[in-house]
């Protein structure tokens, strides 16, 4: 029981600032004009700073811990690659934009907002350590592949040229693959960090990019639709909640990956649907409404899968 009442006060403050965006909607003071604005601003200036600053968390640390890397890496692709299949061959999905989305839910956990706050309180500060290497390796590989791979499934077929054309011309337009990729390339070229006055500035841009999405996802939930959303998005539940960390536990143990270290990646994971989810699909014509349904779905049960989930690892 006191598993489960942690679980729920972990999701507390996203909860609430859900509600506060849909309290402010029905009471006129977030319009449909608002929300389309603060979607635009937040796929085209806040996320992409944050995303461009995150890749400059790559270090050392991730030289030095190859089978932590590769077993993070071939997880990602094992989840993208097992929803898009099960979309498009087990259940025989046609629309090109659900495909999109699932594909790109399926591999973004919350990892700071839930994931940072889980680890304190069920593990301790002394896994912090831990957790950075996990958002080193973790966090520019999710930024790059949902976006990427949701701009591969959305483009045009026709010949293999046009194609991939068409898939590169998305892909270099979308600031939430470009972000990341930029750091990325930074650092591989030996920059270790931003300049003081440019790292701060795009912290303060990109510290509003959970609480400015968190009331524009809440401002956009139908809570009409709440008693068919489960009916419409477990798919992508499961993939996120389930599926997604169950790959990466099997990966870290066939890496031979330290106990410690991946009972923290398997519980950041295992948390729910990243706010930035709902940012790309209003960014990139995805359908807006249901990845707010997958993004609330998954951090209200989160409360219960993520005390399930310490049980299974013996935290």
């Amino acid at each position: 029981m006191d598993t489960l009442i942690r679980g729920f006060i972990l999701i507390l403050p996203l909860a609430f600032l859900l509600t506060a965006g849909n309290l402010l909607f029905r009471k006129g003071f977030i319009t449909p004009g608002d929300i389309a604005t603060l979607s635009k601003f937040l796929f085209w200036i806040i996320s992409p700073s944050l995303l461009f600053r995150n890749a400059f968390q790559i270090n050392e640390n991730m030289r030095t811990q190859t089978s932590f890397f590769w077993a993070v890496v071939c997880s990602a692709l094992l989840a993208m690659l097992a929803a898009y299949a099960a979309e498009r061959w087990l259940f025989r999905v046609k629309d090109r934009r659900r495909v999109a989305l699932t594909t790109a839910a399926a591999m973004r956990p919350n990892t700071i907002y839930v994931g940072l706050p889980t680890v304190q309180t069920v593990i301790g500060n002394q896994a912090i350590g831990l957790l950075a290497l996990y958002i080193a390796v973790a966090m520019p590989l999710y930024n790059l592949l949902s976006p990427l791979s949701s701009e591969l499934i959305l483009a045009r077929r026709g010949d293999m040229r046009g194609f991939l054309k068409n898939a590169v011309k998305s892909i270099l337009k979308n600031p939430m693959v470009m972000s990341p990729v930029c750091g990325i390339l930074l650092v591989s070229l030996g920059m270790k960090t931003l300049p003081p006055t440019l790292d701060k500035s795009l912290q303060m841009v990109g510290n509003a990019a959970t609480g400015m999405a968190l009331l524009t996802l809440g401002a956009s939930i139908e809570v009409g639709r709440a008693k068919k959303a489960f009916a419409s998005c477990w798919r992508e539940v499961l993939m996120r909640l389930f599926i997604h960390p169950a790959i990466l536990y099997c990966c870290l143990n066939a890496a031979g990956v330290d106990a410690a270290l991946k009972n923290v990646a398997v519980l950041v994971t295992a948390t729910p649907t990243a706010v930035t989810l709902f940012v790309l699909a209003k960014g990139i014509g995805l359908d807006g409404s249901r990845a707010a349904e997958i993004t609330v779905l998954t951090t209200l049960l989160s409360a219960v899968t993520i005390p399930m989930w310490i049980a299974f690892l013996g935290i």
